[in-house]
């Protein structure tokens, strides 16, 4: 055999090899890519009930729960708008 002959099948057995590797761990991603999708697909699917059967009255009124810290920063901050504009109005001469 001649040494260019053993060379190039050498590298024609190299690149499939090659080929063959790449195919094999793009599989591998192609397939945990789908198990992702499975499980994100389960807490979509959750997500989605909830958000249909809320407004409904399944689980509550209809209304999402109040988040309690908010909603007393909120009422402060509403009394000290109340506040400051009691003042402007008196610093106008109540016009």
């Amino acid at each position: 055999m001649d040494s260019k002959f053993i060379t190039i099948a050498a590298a024609l057995m190299l690149q499939a090899g090659g080929v063959i590797w790449w195919a094999s761990t793009l599989q591998g991603q192609v397939r945990h890519n789908g198990y992702q999708i499975q499980i994100l697909q389960r807490s979509v699917e959750k997500n989605s009930d909830f958000v249909e059967k809320w407004p409904a009255g399944k689980w509550g009124s209809g209304e999402l729960p109040s988040d309690t810290r908010q909603d007393l920063k909120i009422a402060a901050l509403e009394k000290m708008v109340e506040k400051m504009m009691a003042k402007i109005y008196e610093m106008n001469g109540g016009n």
